[in-house]
């Protein structure tokens, strides 16, 4: 295992092998700009062995994607990158969280979670251009998902090829539930079940998500539609190949996620206590917000 200063050494050089321009910013701190595509600025930093990274690109300042087309659209985003929001709720950002555990692994994920920024900046220009991959048909990618999990540190269950369910480390969790998907590897933890959903609530859900997505590390927040209703979650998206340690990572940041916000989703599907959180939030309780882009 690397100390904090191995992979700090080794984090400045793969971001120093990727990055067209970097500069440091602050202890095991960085700025970076990458001209693949549209050109990113991204500010990177080191804690506890994950390398986070943020983009906040100029479509975040037009007020194009709603919340709920947000949290839409987060399934399908490569790298494990994810929209979310700050805490004054005037824009979605984008951000992704990064085990450091060897240099290969370090640059491919790397270029995988640039491959994420430019999904969400095309999600954040059209909106209507959305998909729902937060549940997807299990892939095969020519090895069992099994395989892959053998090592893992939690108590599996297998549902069906390349379809396995994990118990978390949370008082009254669901269970996670991992397969594999078009993008990778992708665990979901479900908190609201799908089903019909008054108009406050549904917008509350999907603030609410979308904040406190932002304060934890490696998760993002998900929805799901259909003619039957919606469905909210949280969820961890891995690539096809992941290492043993980013599976258990997954898996204890989705137990943290269930600890710290289940209980409190779980109150919005209240009307009553919905109104009163967008009160809180100084939104309007009704969907007052045009795609300007739909077409």
């Amino acid at each position: 295992m690397k100390n904090t200063n191995e992979k700090a050494e080794l984090t400045a050089r793969v971001l120093g092998k990727c990055a067209d321009a970097m500069e440091p910013a602050g202890p095991w701190r960085w700025r970076c700009a990458v001209q693949n595509g549209a050109r990113l600025s991204i500010a990177a930093n080191l804690e506890e062995g994950f390398l986070h990274l943020a983009c906040h690109p100029e479509e975040t300042r037009d007020g194009i994607c709603v919340p709920e087309h947000a949290l839409l659209g987060n399934g399908a985003l490569a790298g494990g990158v994810k929209l979310a929001l700050d805490e004054s709720s005037s824009s979605l950002r984008l951000h992704t969280d990064i085990a450091v555990l060897e240099e290969k692994q370090l640059f491919d994920r790397f270029w995988w979670a640039i491959d994420g920024f430019h999904d969400g900046c095309l999600l954040l220009k059209s909106p209507a251009v959305r998909h729902n991959y937060a549940f997807t048909e299990p892939t095969d990618f020519g090895y069992g998902l099994g395989e892959l999990l053998r090592e893992a540190a939690w108590p599996m269950a297998e549902r069906g090829p390349n379809d396995f369910t994990a118990e978390l480390d949370a008082d009254s969790a669901t269970k996670a539930r991992i397969r594999m998907s078009k993008t990778g590897v992708v665990l979901n933890l479900e908190l609201i079940p799908e089903s019909p959903m008054e108009e406050p609530s549904r917008r509350a859900l999907a603030l609410f998500l979308l904040t406190a997505s932002s304060k934890l590390r490696l998760v993002r927040a998900y929805a799901a539609k259909s003619e039957d209703g919606w469905s909210f979650g949280m969820q961890v998206s891995l690539p096809a190949a992941p290492a043993t340690e980013e599976i258990n990572h997954a898996l204890a940041a989705l137990s943290v996620a269930h600890g710290q916000i289940a209980r409190e989703a779980r109150v919005l599907l209240d009307g009553a206590a919905a109104c009163c959180y967008l009160a809180a939030r100084d939104t309007s309780t009704t969907n007052d917000y045009q795609d300007k882009k739909e077409n």
